[in-house]
């Protein structure tokens, strides 16, 4: 028989771990759990104590093997209480602040790139150079995007790549780009995504046109 533990929480809610269902059958087609007496040992711990222990019970066999077969315990009845003294867990926030700080950073970076994509941005209607490194700075924010674990700041940076890719011609990928974030934004009903994929398929549609009119303009011809 498999070690229970029942964990008592502050709101007096029971929390079970590893317990068995036991089911035997009571008439045609019904059934019923069937309990069973068990041997319980009875702990009233602080909360800090008491997950240290539950983790050491769930975890590791030692405790949980001395318990079962050394001491016969079948069901470990854990009560959490208050602890006197709230200790500070000084190495999970230094992995925490870390963090924030690495994200602050990645956010300034992004600030930056977005300005200077914006500029060559601007620039690549008229310089195909331009055009083409403000992709490849799509694409870096594009890394911090995932780093970051930014679904929608993703998929804008995708619209940003997916405006360069029109400028140097490249209609086809920019289409199937664009879609592709309009689903996104669909699912997510994210106004502000949505209204920029229209407007970069209007420019899109506005390129598309253009080079029609260059083909009948050189058919004429």
């Amino acid at each position: 028989m498999t070690l229970i533990v029942c964990v008592i929480d502050y709101c007096k809610r029971r929390h079970y771990f590893n317990r068995p269902i036991q089911v035997e059958s009571v008439g045609e087609g019904k059934q019923r759990v069937k309990d069973n007496i068990v041997h319980r040992l009875l702990l009233q711990l602080d909360a800090v104590s008491g997950n240290y222990l539950l983790r050491e019970v769930l975890q590791q066999k030692v405790l949980h093997n001395w318990l079962q077969h050394e001491q016969g315990v079948q069901l470990l009845w854990l009560t959490l209480q208050p602890p006197t003294q709230h200790n500070i867990d000084y190495k999970w926030a230094q992995m925490l602040a870390k963090t924030i700080w690495e994200h602050i950073q990645l956010e300034q970076l992004m600030c930056w790139l977005s300005t200077l994509g914006g500029g060559y941005s601007a620039l690549g209607d008229q310089f195909e150079g331009c055009a083409e490194t403000a992709g490849k700075i799509s694409l870096q924010q594009l890394s911090i995007g995932l780093r970051l674990g930014n679904p929608l700041l993703q998929a804008r940076c995708k619209l940003f790549y997916s405006i360069s890719l029109i400028q140097r011609g490249q209609l086809r990928q920019a289409k199937q780009l664009i879609r592709c974030q309009y689903q996104l934004a669909s699912s997510k009903l994210d106004q502000r995504l949505l209204r920029m994929c229209q407007g970069i398929w209007e420019r899109l549609r506005y390129e598309y046109r253009q080079r029609q009119r260059k083909a009948i303009c050189g058919i004429n011809i």
